[in-house]
C-alpha cells in the first residue's frame, strides 16, 4: 500500500492533474490560431471557430447578446456590440436604437449618442 504522503504518489497525483489540465486547455478553452487568424474552442469535430472571440464565448456559453437597432424602418440585429460600430459608420443618419435600450449598456448608448453627433456634425462640415 501507498502512503499518500510519500513523493512517489505526489508526483503520481501531479501527474494526473498536469495531464488533465492538458486535456482541458486543448479542448475547453479559448486560443488563437495564428496561421487561420481566428479564435477556436476544442479540436477536431468538436472545434468551434470565428474570427470574432465574443460571437465564439457566445457559441460556447449558449449565452447569446443581441444589439438591436432601428435603420430605415427596419429591424438589425448584431451580436456584437463591435458589429454595431462598423454598421454607424454609414448608417448614422438613420441608425437608432429607441425601443431597444435594454440591449444596450449606459456607456455603450453613451458612446453611440456622441460617436453618431460627433459624425453628423463632420458630414455638416464637409457639406458646408
Amino acid at each position: 500500500m501507498i502512503r499518500l504522503d510519500t513523493p512517489k504518489c505526489r508526483w503520481k497525483q501531479l501527474d494526473t492533474a498536469e495531464k488533465w489540465l492538458r486535456e482541458c486547455r486543448n479542448t475547453a478553452f479559448p486560443d488563437y490560431d495564428r496561421k487561420k487568424k481566428l479564435w477556436f474552442i476544442g479540436k477536431g469535430t468538436e472545434r468551434i471557430e470565428d474570427t470574432n472571440l465574443d460571437r465564439l464565448l457566445q457559441e460556447f456559453s449558449g449565452v447569446r447578446l443581441q444589439y438591436r437597432y432601428k435603420w430605415n424602418g427596419e429591424t438589425v440585429t448584431r451580436s456584437i456590440f463591435a458589429e454595431v460600430l462598423e454598421d454607424m459608420l454609414t448608417r448614422y443618419e438613420t441608425l437608432s436604437i429607441a425601443g431597444f435600450e435594454e440591449d444596450y449598456n449606459h456607456w455603450q448608448i453613451t458612446w453611440l449618442e456622441k460617436a453618431g453627433e460627433r459624425l453628423l456634425e463632420l458630414k455638416g462640415k464637409k457639406e458646408g
